[in-house]
């Protein structure tokens, strides 16, 4: 039997050499694309503050629209609109710091009383004959001691203020230059897109707005209902301070689905300090109310607004506030109303498409 030669090795393939070509235009895009991530995290705060100014516009959009109809030109329209918002505002803190005041006052004229009342009592005898004149000393050596800390603690104070106003300031300018300029940027923006784009999204913007707005006056127009439904009845009940009361009930209330039930837990805590009849009645009004906000008042003044499931309205205010807080809480139904009809608009026409197959040849 004859042996075979043994086989030859098989010669593997030579290497291919891959050369990867990035182009120069895409390298400038990634770079411009990372340079605008980096800006965007560095003034996350101004775009914060830009958003909630937009937000503002939006919603005083279509008043200003009205007066523009009626002969106003858009610049005074828009200044008037935000001077009419603002003497509201200063109307309701005037409101509600005044009963404080009030009472701060009164607590300042018994002062003397009870120091007089404090010092003629057999205790503080038995304190001052007792040789605690050395640590009383020692005390206020410490408190002099602690002056500066204190006082550059005000001055941080001070500043922080004069930083919220001055925030508050430069949101109340960008909201109005944005409600004056708001169809000049909204020309601007449609001028790059073809007249079938413009034809079809410009309805879905105007839309948009309207969303914005029914949804931001109406939540306010509820919030005034429920704080006046607080003020009266805690009123009628005797609590301490009911227009401080329905102011706060009028705030809480803005928050959609929370607030209300934040601000009925907060009546009947107050309550309880009167009378255990007060608590129960307060609470049994304000469960009524509740009742006939979600399904009576809500429906009345959305009726022009775009409808969302309470599970959408939950959703969002968890993720808005999250982000912005009590103001993210409160821009959570507007955002998500102008989501859906985003959503919407994109998927129509699949949809119809969607349609025509499952109907009948």
């Amino acid at each position: 039997m004859s042996e075979q030669p043994p086989s030859a090795p098989q010669q593997r393939p030579p290497r291919q050499q891959v050369e990867l070509i990035v182009p120069l235009r895409t390298l400038l895009l990634v770079a411009a694309f990372l340079a605008v991530i980096g800006l965007a995290l560095i003034s996350l705060g101004s775009l914060l503050s830009i958003f909630v100014a937009g937000i503002l516009a939006l919603g005083l959009d279509p008043v200003v629209g009205a007066l523009v109809r009626r002969g106003w030109k858009r610049g005074p329209a828009a200044v008037a609109v935000l001077a009419g918002l603002f003497v509201v505002v200063f109307l309701i803190v005037v409101i509600t710091v005044g009963p404080l005041w009030d009472e701060v006052h009164d607590f300042l004229q018994e002062v003397p009383q009870y120091w007089e009342e404090l010092t003629n009592s057999r205790a503080f005898e038995t304190f001052v004959s007792s040789g605690a004149q050395n640590d009383v000393r020692e005390a206020l050596k410490d408190l002099a001691a602690g002056l500066p800390e204190a006082a550059s603690t005000l001055m941080g104070i001070a500043g922080g203020v004069f930083g919220s106003v001055l925030s508050l300031v430069t949101l109340t300018f960008l909201a109005l230059f944005l409600l004056m300029e708001r169809p000049s940027i909204t020309d601007w923006l449609f001028g790059f897109a073809p007249p079938p784009i413009e034809a079809r999204w410009r309805p879905v913007v105007e839309e948009s707005i309207s969303a914005v707005s029914s949804s931001l006056i109406g939540n306010v127009a509820i919030s005034f209902v429920a704080g006046t439904v607080a003020g009266v009845s805690a009123w009628a009940f005797g609590l301490p301070f009911p227009i401080v009361l329905a102011v706060i009930t009028g705030f809480l209330d803005l928050i959609p689905q929370v607030g209300a039930t934040v601000a009925a837990v907060i009546l009947v805590a107050v309550a309880l300090t009167v009378s255990p009849v007060a608590a129960v009645g307060m609470g049994v009004i304000q469960l009524i109310y509740q009742q006939l906000e979600n399904y009576v008042v809500y429906p009345i003044v959305y009726r022009r607004a775009v409808e969302l499931t309470a599970f959408t309205t939950i959703v969002a205010v968890l993720i808005a506030s999250s982000i912005l807080g009590v103001v993210g809480a409160i821009l959570a139904v507007p955002f998500a109303a102008v989501v859906k009809i985003v959503i919407r608009e994109a998927g129509r026409p699949r949809r119809e498409r969607m349609a025509a197959l499952r109907s009948p040849p």
